[in-house]
């Protein structure tokens, strides 16, 4: 092949990775699994980092994973129908209606409540009592309330499937959400005549999500004999929730599945009651033919990311949104399922805790856990196509990989010039990343390319560029 003279300076592989799926599936082009990528405030550096691994901490209990919440300092979890402190049983509970949610009071005797639409509790560190009254929805109020407890000014608040919004007793019921009995104490959320779906919290404000809107409300301080919220005037989200397991708050961030009339789901970020769509089209064409029937989420901060996770179980699929880098990946278990994780808080020495749905287990998450509970973190780079900006023939002789020196640490890398079609995968070749300049030589000629990485160590990853030296053909 004719050759034109060797390029002066070598090209480098674009790593900014996310996924960019053609279709409903994610078997083509490029994508980032067990990783995340990390921005340089101040150059354009750019780093794919390995995700952090999971190390168990505490005692393995009995049943599925319903989730689990710091509060007051003791880490309350719940697995099966059994609700823990510290690792200690001390009341039982449903197993019905999946992931409980978290909300707390204050007051003379302070009270932690949980609640997962199907039951709900109050604990007062002595005493687990069934929440129950003539205004509380699913008890002598014939509509079941959907997931979601707030407080705010001293009043709890939960809604029911028909988006009325119930509020504990007052003024004798400020910081007594054991107190149900006022049924004046209710308010709709009407502007739309759809279902309620979830109730959150935002700044000073109440959210009630609903199948394909939002509506916000405050605390009024109505009279006595009326419900304290009234509407906010005009902040209407014309964005619903399509399942009450996908939302998640972080840092006073609201994220969750939605969808409208449309009817096409998005990841909707909501910040100071101001509403973005942060699903990229690839994300969008994975959620387009999705099953949302069975879905979990997590959110956890870690070294100045803020990761919101959300699984689609029947998909077998984790998608995984970096809020401060806007970028997204895919995490997996070890065998390349799901990442089997179902709700999240902290430690009392800032520790992050992820809750495995099924084992039992509370997990430390943290980047010196190279593994997942002794299993290998797998990490996989597929790049984009790459044809370095002509259409000619190119011979590529040398391949230099940049990262972190690090003993132990391999990359397996492979290639295929005929747009990811699964059987033209070359054979791997393998570089080690503890020697000062990793390289592969002689790597062949091609038209378009794309370039899958694997690490499979034991250790850290920590990956920058590659660079690639390359002879353009005149043809």
């Amino acid at each position: 092949m004719p050759q034109s003279p060797t390029v002066a300076l070598p090209k480098r592989l674009p790593l900014v990775i996310e996924p960019e799926n053609r279709d409903e599936s994610s078997l083509k082009d490029a994508k980032l699994l067990n990783a995340y990528v990390e921005k340089s405030p101040n150059t354009d550096e750019t780093w794919i980092f390995k995700r952090p691994g999971l190390l168990q901490t505490g005692a393995t209990q009995s049943g599925a994973g319903l989730g689990v919440y710091n509060w007051n300092g003791d880490l309350y979890a719940i697995f099966g129908t059994t609700l823990y402190k510290n690792g200690a049983g001390i009341g039982t509970v449903s197993a019905t209606g999946g992931v409980y949610r978290f909300a707390s009071s204050l007051g003379g005797t302070p009270r932690l409540q949980l609640g997962n639409g199907n039951v709900a509790y109050n604990w007062d560190n002595t005493t687990l009592t069934q929440i129950s009254g003539a205004n509380f929805p699913g008890n002598t109020y014939a509509d079941a309330a959907v997931k979601g407890i707030v407080y705010l000014d001293g009043s709890t608040f939960v809604m029911d499937t028909k988006a009325y919004i119930h509020g504990c007793d007052t003024p004798t019921g400020l910081n007594r959400p054991d107190l149900w009995t006022d049924v004046l104490n209710l308010l709709g959320a009407q502007i739309e005549p759809d279902r309620g779906v979830f109730l959150a919290k935002q700044l000073v404000y109440v959210l009630a999500l609903k199948e394909w809107s939002t509506e916000v409300f405050y605390n009024a301080q109505n009279p006595v004999g009326s419900l304290t919220l009234s509407p906010v005037q005009g902040a209407k989200l014309n964005y619903g929730c399509v399942s009450a397991d996908s939302v998640q708050e972080i840092d006073g961030h609201l994220i969750w599945l939605s969808t409208n009339r449309s009817s096409s789901v998005q990841v909707l970020l909501v910040q100071a009651l101001k509403a973005t769509v942060v699903s990229t089209k690839a994300i969008e064409r994975l959620l387009g033919e999705a099953d949302f029937t069975s879905v979990a989420s997590f959110t956890v901060k870690y070294e100045g990311h803020l990761f919101y996770g959300v699984t689609l179980k029947n998909n077998n699929i984790t998608l995984v949104y970096d809020l401060v880098d806007k970028m997204w990946a895919q995490w997996t278990d070890a065998n390349g399922n799901y990442f089997p994780c179902v709700s999240a808080t902290f430690s009392n020495t800032h520790d992050r805790i992820l809750q495995h749905e099924s084992n039992g287990k509370l997990y430390d998450f943290d980047q010196s856990n190279f593994t997942d509970d002794g299993a290998v973190i797998t990490v996989e780079v597929y790049t984009p196509n790459f044809d370095g900006g002509v259409r000619r023939r190119k011979q590529m002789t040398a391949m230099e990989f940049i990262g972190d020196q690090t003993p132990g640490s391999f990359l397996q890398v492979r290639i295929n010039d005929s747009d990811y079609d699964s059987n033209r995968w070359t054979n791997f070749r393998s570089v080690d990343m503890s020697v000062i300049r990793p390289r592969l030589v002689n790597c062949g000629t091609f038209v378009r390319r794309a370039v899958h990485m694997r690490h499979a160590c034991n250790t850290r990853l920590r990956l920058q560029a590659v660079e690639l030296q390359l002879d353009i053909g005149t043809l």
